[in-house]
């Protein structure tokens, strides 16, 4: 094995194939600060608003039955922008906790579309979390109220803090109330937003206080069955919601009276997560929305139009925004000489091709 192979991102010659392995630290090592992640983000939400991208259905591996826990796999391709396919395993175990260990645990794959060549494989927990919160901002950026200043976050899940401290890269926020199930999360997530953001954060323990009064208002929970949370009466009028939990916690009044819905992508949106009931029993339609984020964040269709709408974002993440994020990490890997860099095989000398 040899590290730091290569300054380019195809570790590969004609014949021969290297594969570059990057761990959680030093993917850590290579994100981009938060205002800049925000951007390479966006940059993947516009290809998928003008149709630059393949994106096939999340695919699952439902094991909750049997041990409270499942495997979700997210496929797809970037066009002209990126050029790189993808493919992310990342499993979700609610109980983890209880083992010292983050509930959603990933890796990312990324192949040259040209040739099928493998190029990296690497951790891909960060990434999640990171690109989540990324798209939180990407969707306020569009359509939250001008200038927020109090940001209501409930759940204190992997990606909480990139969702506040991507929100905070944009806005001079004031105050974020923080509410969970576990007061010790709410707590330490509060401490740390705190210590690294320099805002003021505080532990609440109660959605009703988390939500009142507050601009954005984030849903970021963990719920194993649907659970009303979030009352539309608590919601300031004009407010942004942003929710993204598997299972449903808002307020079907909520979705009723919203002066925009915007989504990440429908078809993703039809086959389960947080408004699934609605579209199950027809209140909500692909009609009823206003836009995918992507055609917003590519000038098709229009973000926030007044200050008295209240707008419900709802995304369930994709592959497109790892993929984005990827390759970004990849990149800085390669110009910088970091990660394991793995032969994969030589065609003129493994003698393996002569029987396939």
């Amino acid at each position: 094995m040899v590290r730091g192979h290569a300054a380019g991102m195809r570790e590969w010659s004609e014949g021969m194939a290297s594969i570059r392995f990057l761990s959680r630290a030093e993917v850590a090592a290579l994100m981009p600060d938060h205002k800049a992640l925000v951007q390479v983000v966006e940059e993947g939400l516009a290809a998928h608003g003008r149709g630059d991208v393949v994106l096939p259905p999340k695919s699952h591996i439902d094991l909750d039955a049997r041990v409270n826990g499942h495997f979700n796999i997210l496929q797809g391709w970037v066009g002209a922008s990126t050029g790189l396919a993808g493919v992310k395993v990342i499993s979700d175990y609610v109980d983890n906790w209880r083992h010292g260990l983050p509930s959603e645990i990933g890796v990312l794959a990324l192949m040259d579309p040209a040739t099928g060549v493998p190029l990296a494989l690497m951790d891909a927990t960060l990434i999640t979390a990171a690109r989540t919160g990324a798209v939180t901002a990407a969707g306020a950026r569009h359509l939250a109220p001008r200038a927020p200043r109090v940001l209501g976050h409930i759940g204190a899940r992997g990606s909480a803090f990139y969702n506040i401290a991507c929100l905070a890269g944009l806005y001079p926020l004031e105050e974020v109330r923080i509410s969970s199930k576990r007061e010790e999360t709410r707590t330490r997530l509060a401490q740390l937003v705190t210590e690294r953001l320099g805002i003021k954060a505080v532990a609440t323990a109660s959605v009703e206080a988390t939500v009142v009064g507050a601009d954005i208002v984030v849903e970021a929970t963990r719920l194993e069955r649907p659970q009303l949370l979030i009352e539309d009466r608590w919601l300031k009028p004009g407010c942004l919601l942003v929710t993204y939990g598997w299972q449903m916690a808002t307020d079907p009044a909520t979705v009723a009276r919203a002066g925009k819905i915007v989504v990440d992508d429908w078809a993703q949106c039809c086959k389960g997560g947080q408004l699934y009931p609605l579209i199950q029993d027809g209140r909500l339609t692909r009609e009823r929305v206003h836009a995918e984020i992507g055609e917003i964040v590519a000038g098709k269709r229009p973000g926030r139009q007044s200050e008295r709408e209240t707008i419900v974002f709802w995304h369930r993440g994709f592959a497109i925004s790892d993929i984005v994020v990827g390759k970004h990490v990849l990149k800085a890997a390669a110009e910088r000489g970091v990660g394991t860099v793995l032969p994969m095989f030589d065609t003129a000398s493994d003698g393996v091709d002569e029987v396939l």
